[in-house]
């Protein structure tokens, strides 16, 4: 990625911004987007009845990836993508674990060139960060929710073998897919704000208010009891102040849901299109390095040109993959920036000169 300063210097914030930068002191500390580590790796057992062991494991680490990677639960099967494996450039990396195991890593370039060229979409890495609140009842009177720490002392080995299974199945979910998720520490602050009832009985605000300290992107919602049939399973998303029940009856069910959702909201299909972004109220060299950092970061820019810093007002253009739609979600990621108000975004100078964005700078702590 380029970028580009403006020529000239107008004032002396563009002067300090300038010698802020030549300082090195910009980059420091700055929020990024969860992203999805090693999303062009996958860790896959080949078919032991296969007469070429390497082959097989490229094969399966290679649906693996495009999976997490286009959005689509179907990407694997499709053959023009598995023809992509014969490409003698995709794979960069091969290693041989234990029991039998291959971790065989993908070049992204290559990969990303291909879909674009096959008109399937990309989904890069920035991912919103999902936090989970399960609520889990065992019919035998056992009782708990589920955390990112131990299982409770008080759960007996029943229960505590479900919790092992259900979180089990969970990571294993969000690794097939690509999303960044985390669970709540369930310590002592945790317990003062939310108890099991909270969830099971659908007190959404109490879990919404409580999740604030782990700065999610979304959070969902899950209980798990018996039933006539077996087990019930019931997920809800809530995102951006929405409330979304997910279809599903499985465990692993609410996760598919959320990630057929981010991919269709964040992945985009084509090439690069340039965007005109107004960042409002940057008012020092600190703010314009926090911005300038955090762009840099996100995967989906090719490049980022600095048109003028005016009146506390930072105008961009921005090169990257799909519309400004798409770049409107992903820029929102992080907690670094957030859409203005209609208002503010009408009066940017970016609006005046045809299709743009407007947005400001979150003053709170970011992830």
């Amino acid at each position: 990625m380029r970028t580009q300063l403006p020529r000239g210097p107008r004032g002396l914030l563009r002067r300090a911004i300038a010698a802020a930068l030549l300082a090195g002191v910009l980059t420091s500390g700055t929020a990024v987007a969860a992203r999805f580590p090693n999303l062009y790796e996958a860790t896959v057992t080949p078919d032991p009845a296969a007469s070429d062991p390497q082959a097989s494991a490229e094969a399966l680490a290679l649906g693996r990836v495009l999976v997490r990677v286009t959005g689509n639960r179907q990407a694997a099967l499709d053959p023009q993508l598995q023809a992509l494996v014969s490409n003698p450039q995709i794979v960069n990396s091969r290693a041989v674990l234990q029991q039998g195991q291959r971790r065989i890593g993908f070049s992204p370039r290559a990969v990303d060139d291909a879909l674009t060229a096959l008109k399937w979409p990309v989904w890069g890495a920035e991912r919103p960060l999902t936090l989970l609140w399960v609520a889990v009842d065992d019919g035998l009177g056992g009782r708990a929710l589920l955390s990112e720490n131990d299982f409770p002392s008080e759960a007996g080995p029943a229960m505590t073998e479900q919790l092992r299974a259900i979180r089990a199945e969970l990571g294993t979910a969000a690794d097939e897919r690509g999303l960044p998720i985390a669970l709540p520490l369930l310590d002592a602050e945790d317990l003062a704000a939310v108890t099991f009832s909270d969830v099971m009985g659908g007190f959404d605000d109490r879990v919404a208010e409580a999740s604030t300290r782990y700065r999610a992107d979304a959070i969902l919602i899950g209980k798990i009891r018996p039933d006539v049939t077996g087990t019930e399973v019931q997920w809800l998303l809530v995102r951006g102040g929405e409330r979304r029940p997910l279809e599903g009856i499985g465990v692993r069910d609410g996760l598919d849901a959320v990630a057929d959702l981010y991919a269709a909201d964040l992945s985009v299909v084509g090439g690069t299109a340039t965007t005109l972004i107004s960042v409002l109220d940057v008012s020092s060299a600190a703010d314009y390095g926090r911005v300038m950092s955090y762009l840099e970061s996100l995967s989906v820019l090719q490049s980022v040109d600095v048109d003028s810093l005016d009146r506390g007002v930072l105008s961009l253009r921005i090169n990257a993959r799909g519309g400004a739609q798409v770049l409107e979600r992903v820029l929102a990621l992080g907690g670094v920036l957030s859409p203005a108000t209609s208002g503010a975004a009408q009066s940017s100078p970016a609006a005046q000169s045809g299709p743009a964005l407007a947005f400001k700078i979150n003053r709170g702590a970011a992830r």
